[in-house]
C-alpha cells in the first residue's frame, strides 16, 4: 500500500507488537494452505490495493505507482481495461460493492469515493482515519487503517459504528492490508508479509494464517525476477468468487492472479 521507503520505521517494528490491552485469550492460529487451482496472466500490471469479483469479472483499484490511481475491470482471460483513472491527485486504496455501490478507499487524502453501478461518481465521504483495506459483511463497511484495529462503518455516511482489535494469540496485529469478508470471516494481508490470515471479526482472535510464499514456486523465472525486483511489489490482493468458490490473490504489480482455495490443514 504505502512506498517502501516511507515504510521502513514501520516495518522494521513488526507486524506482531505486544501490547498492554489484556488479549480475549485468543488460541494459536491454525495453519492454513492455499491450494493454487489457475493462473491468470494480466495484460497490464497495477499497483493493487483492492480487489474484487463482481459478476464474472474482477476489479482493481490502485495505487498511484507505475501508473495512476485508477478503478479497472480484468476479465477471466486476463484482459485489463481502465474505467476511472485519477492520475496522481489521490492515492487509492480498498475496494468493494455493497448496496448497487462502488466503494473506494483513498490512503492520507481522507476521502472515500462511492459510486454507482456504472462507475460513475456520484459522492465523496469524509474519511477520519488513514484507508487502507476494505470489505462488508452485507450491510456495514469494514476497512482498516493501518492499525492493529477493524472498523465497521456505515456505507451512506462512512460513521464508525464500532471497531474490533485483531489478535495473534496474546498479541495485537497490525499492518492489516487488503480485507475480504468470506462466510462470516475476514480474510487479510500482511503488509510487508508474505501471510494471509483468517479473522474472526467478532472477537477479533485469528483464527488461521496461511504462508503464501509457495506462490512464488508457482511463478515462471521471468515473473518471479519481476517481483523480487522491486520492494514494492508485494502480497496484496484478495477477492472472493461466492459462486465457484474461489479465491484470487495477488501482488503489488505482479503480472499475474492466482486462483485457488484456502483450507485448514490438519495436523
Amino acid at each position: 500500500m504505502r512506498i517502501f521507503g516511507l515504510s521502513i520505521a514501520v516495518f522494521l517494528a513488526g507486524a506482531f507488537s505486544a501490547q498492554a490491552q489484556q488479549p480475549p485469550g485468543c488460541a494459536a492460529p491454525k495453519p492454513m494452505a492455499f491450494e493454487v487451482q489457475k493462473k491468470i496472466t494480466r495484460s497490464t500490471t497495477g499497483f493493487t490495493e483492492g480487489l474484487e469479483v463482481h459478476g464474472s469479472d474482477l476489479y482493481e483499484s490502485t495505487g498511484p505507482m507505475g501508473g495512476g490511481t485508477r478503478l479497472m475491470r480484468i476479465t477471466p482471460e486476463g484482459h485489463v481495461s481502465v474505467i476511472h483513472d485519477d492520475g496522481r491527485k489521490f492515492f487509492g486504496e480498498g475496494l468493494t460493492f455493497l448496496g448497487g455501490r462502488i466503494y473506494q478507499l483513498t490512503w492520507q487524502d481522507r476521502l472515500v469515493f462511492v459510486y454507482d453501478a456504472d462507475f460513475k461518481l456520484i459522492g465523496t465521504m469524509p474519511n477520519r482515519q488513514e484507508g487502507w483495506g476494505l470489505t462488508n459483511d452485507g450491510h456495514d463497511l469494514i476497512f482498516s487503517d493501518g492499525s492493529a484495529r477493524i472498523f465497521y462503518a456505515d456505507p451512506a455516511t462512512f460513521k464508525v459504528s464500532k471497531s474490533v482489535t485483531v489478535w495473534h494469540g496474546r498479541h495485537t496485529v497490525d499492518q492489516l492490508n487488503e480485507l475480504e469478508y468470506v462466510d462470516g470471516r475476514v480474510f487479510a494481508n500482511i503488509w510487508m508479509t508474505k501471510t494471509i490470515v483468517r479473522i474472526n471479526p467478532q472477537s477479533g482472535c485469528i483464527e488461521a494464517e496461511a504462508d503464501m510464499r509457495a506462490l512464488w514456486d508457482q511463478m515462471s523465472p521471468g515473473e518471479r525476477d519481476q517481483v523480487n525486483s522491486d520492494g514494492d511489489a508485494v502480497l496484496n490482493g484478495i477477492a472472493y468468487d461466492a459462486g465457484q468458490k474461489l479465491f484470487y490473490v495477488t501482488g503489488k504489480m505482479w503480472p499475474m492472479i492466482f486462483a485457488g482455495h484456502f483450507t485448514d490443514k490438519t495436523p
